[in-house]
C-alpha cells in the first residue's frame, strides 16, 4: 500500500513538472503579441526566439541522456526543471528581444535535461506493460500545460502585463522542483535495476565491496557506471532510432508551427481578439489531453508503430496545410487545429515508447539516451523551420507558409514506411 502511494505521488510530481515545463515552453509564443507591441517588433523576431529555443532544447538532448545514464534520471530531471525555470524568471527582466532569445536557449537546455529522464522515470513507475499509458499521461500533462500556456497565459498577460505573467510561470516551475525533490522516490525497483546494470562496469574490488555491503545501489545517487563510447555509438548510429527521429521531426514541425505561430497569426493577421486566438490555438492540446492516454493504452495492446504513425502523420500534415488553404475562415481553421491535435498526439506518444523499445545492443540504462537522442533529432532538426516559415510569410504570405510547412511535415513522415515493427 505504501509503495503504491509513493508511486502515485511520483507520477503526479512528474505530471505537475511537465505541466509547468510546458507552460514555460508555450508562454512566450502566446504572449508575443504583447511583447512585440512593447518592443515595436514584428513576427521575424518571434522566428529568431523560437529557433533559439529549438537549438537549446535539441542540442543538449544527447548530453542529457548520457548524464542521466551516469548520475541517474532523477537528478538530471530535477536539475533540468531548475535551470529552465530560473532562465524563464530572468526573461521577465529582459531589456531587449535579443536577451529573451539568449535566455530561451538556456530554457531549452533545461528542458532537454528534463524530458528524456522523465520518460524513463514514468515508465518505471507505471510498469513495463503500461509504458504507452505512462507516455500518454506525460503527453496529457503536456497538453494541460499547453492549454494554460496558450490560452490562460494570454489572459494573465492582459491583466497583469507580460513581464509579470512570465515571473508567475517561472515561480510555478521552481515550486515543481521542490515537489520533485520530495516526491520522486529512490525506490527499490530502480535500485535493483541500476545495480544489475552497473555491475557490468565494476572491477573485481568494486564488485566485492558492493556484495559485502549487501546494499542496493541507489538510482538517486551517483553510481560506479562508466560511459563506454562503443555503447553510445550503438545508440547514435542505430538506423531505427534515426528513422524515428526524422518522423518525430515531422510531428515536431507540425506542432511547432501551430504553437509558435497560430496565436500571433490569428491576432495580428486575421485581427481577432488575442484571448480568442489563444483559445483556438489551444484546441489542438485540448483533444491531445483526452486522446494521449487512450492512444498510449491502445499501442500497449496493438503495437504496429509503423502503421499508426503513417496514418496519424498524413492526416495531421494535411490538417496543417488546410490552415493556409482556409485563410480567414475561423471556424474551419479551428476544426483543422483540432484534427491536427488529435493525430499529432499519436506521434508524440508512439515514437517515444518505440524509441525506448529499440534494441541498441547496449545496457538497458542507455534507454534514456535513446529517447533523448530521438527527441534531440526532432527538436534540433526543427530550429530552421520557424526562420523558413517567417521568410515565406514575408515573401509570399501566410497561406503559402502554412501549406509549405505541412508539406515538409508530410515529407518527414515517409521514413516510417521503412521501419521494422
Amino acid at each position: 500500500m505504501l509503495n503504491s502511494i509513493l508511486l502515485k505521488k511520483a507520477v503526479i510530481s512528474l505530471m505537475l513538472a511537465r505541466i509547468f515545463y510546458t507552460v514555460n515552453w508555450f508562454n512566450i509564443p502566446s504572449i508575443f503579441f504583447f511583447i512585440a507591441v512593447d518592443f515595436d517588433k514584428d513576427i521575424s523576431v518571434l522566428g529568431l526566439i523560437t529557433a533559439s529555443f529549438f537549438i537549446g532544447v535539441g542540442l543538449f538532448q544527447v548530453l542529457a541522456g548520457i548524464l542521466a545514464s551516469k548520475y541517474s534520471p532523477r537528478k538530471i530531471a530535477i536539475l533540468g526543471i531548475a535551470i529552465a525555470s530560473t532562465a524563464v524568471f530572468f526573461s521577465a527582466f529582459s531589456i531587449d528581444l535579443f536577451s529573451i532569445a539568449v535566455l530561451r536557449f538556456i530554457v531549452g537546455v533545461g528542458m532537454a535535461f528534463f524530458f528524456g529522464p522523465s520518460v524513463i522515470l514514468i515508465s518505471e513507475y507505471v510498469g513495463r506493460q503500461s509504458e504507452g499509458l505512462g507516455m500518454g499521461l506525460l503527453n496529457s500533462a503536456h497538453a494541460i500545460g499547453g492549454i494554460i500556456g496558450l490560452f490562460i497565459w494570454v489572459l494573465v498577460a492582459e491583466i497583469f502585463g507580460w513581464r509579470t505573467s512570465i515571473v508567475l510561470s517561472a515561480i510555478a516551475g521552481l515550486i515543481t522542483v521542490i515537489i520533485l525533490q520530495m516526491w520522486l522516490p529512490k525506490g527499490p525497483k530502480l535500485r535493483q535495476k541500476q545495480q544489475m546494470e552497473t555491475t557490468f562496469d565494476m572491477d573485481d574490488e568494486q564488485m566485492k565491496e558492493t556484495q559485502n555491503n549487501g546494499s542496493d545501489i541507489d538510482v538517486g545517487e551517483r553510481v560506479n557506471f562508466k560511459i563506454k563510447f562503443d555503447q553510445v555509438q550503438n545508440v547514435l548510429f542505430n538506423k531505427s532510432l534515426i528513422k524515428l527521429g526524422l518522423v518525430l521531426l515531422g510531428f515536431q514541425v507540425g506542432s511547432g508551427l501551430i504553437w509558435s505561430f497560430i496565436v500571433f497569426y490569428l491576432a495580428d493577421h486575421i485581427k481577432i481578439d488575442p484571448a480568442l486566438a489563444g483559445l483556438i490555438g489551444s484546441l489542438n492540446l485540448v483533444v491531445a489531453l483526452i486522446s494521449s492516454p487512450l492512444v498510449g493504452k491502445a499501442y500497449d495492446k496493438l503495437g504496429n508503430a509503423r502503421k499508426l504513425l503513417a496514418i496519424s502523420g498524413i492526416i495531421s500534415a494535411v490538417s496543417v496545410m488546410m490552415i493556409g488553404v482556409l485563410q480567414s475562415q475561423i471556424y474551419l481553421i479551428g476544426i483543422s487545429v483540432v484534427v491536427a491535435g488529435f493525430f499529432l498526439s499519436w506521434g508524440f506518444v508512439i515514437v517515444y515508447v518505440k524509441a525506448k523499445q529499440v534494441d541498441t545492443q547496449s545496457l538497458p540504462t542507455y534507454q534514456t539516451l535513446s529517447v533523448s537522442y530521438v527527441n534531440g533529432i526532432s527538436l534540433f532538426g526543427a530550429f530552421w523551420i520557424p526562420i523558413l516559415f517567417v521568410s515565406i510569410i514575408n515573401q509570399f504570405g501566410y497561406s503559402t507558409a502554412w501549406i509549405v510547412g505541412g508539406a515538409i511535415f508530410l515529407a518527414l513522415v515517409l521514413p516510417i514506411l521503412t521501419l521494422e515493427d
